[in-house]
């Protein structure tokens, strides 16, 4: 039922308690997943990836149950400080090194750069209470990201 341990992350969790910014946005009709890079598309809504214009990570929040937000949620997305991002599937992360994103978010050592961010971790393995294994990094992010 528990677990002998808490994990030391999940995707979308703060990475700190320390200066922060967190702005919110009502969610596109796909959906978005926890710790994902977002953006706004052109009528305002938050989509995976930079969308019309980046905003930052989505959050993890206890008042959404399931994977993620679902369309017209009110998605929680931190514009400056460290929040646990997803990795994407068989991507490198350099400790210090610059935050890239793929098209649906996920973050690693390619594709679309995020400026004004660092990885401030390597990639973490860490279990849901499913047990189901996900991969993770944290990330700083520092706004303006244009």
């Amino acid at each position: 039922m528990y677990e002998d341990y808490q994990s030391r992350a999940f995707a979308g969790m703060k990475g700190d308690a320390g200066n922060d910014r967190v702005e919110s946005f009502p969610v596109g009709a796909a959906g978005l997943g926890f710790g994902l890079v977002a953006g706004t598309d052109a009528d305002g809504r938050l989509v995976p990836g930079a969308g019309a214009k980046l905003r930052g990570v989505s959050l993890h929040t206890h008042t959404i149950t399931g994977g993620g937000y679902l369309q017209f949620d009110s998605a929680s997305t931190l514009t400056r400080g460290h929040a646990w991002a997803q990795v994407a599937d068989g991507g490198a992360v350099t400790e210090d090194g610059p935050v890239h994103f793929d098209a649906d978010g996920r973050v690693s050592d390619a594709g679309t750069e995020l400026p004004n961010a660092v990885f401030r971790s390597g990639v973490v393995s860490v279990f849901d209470p499913a047990g189901v294994t996900s991969n993770v990094a944290l990330v700083e992010l520092h706004n303006p990201f244009a």
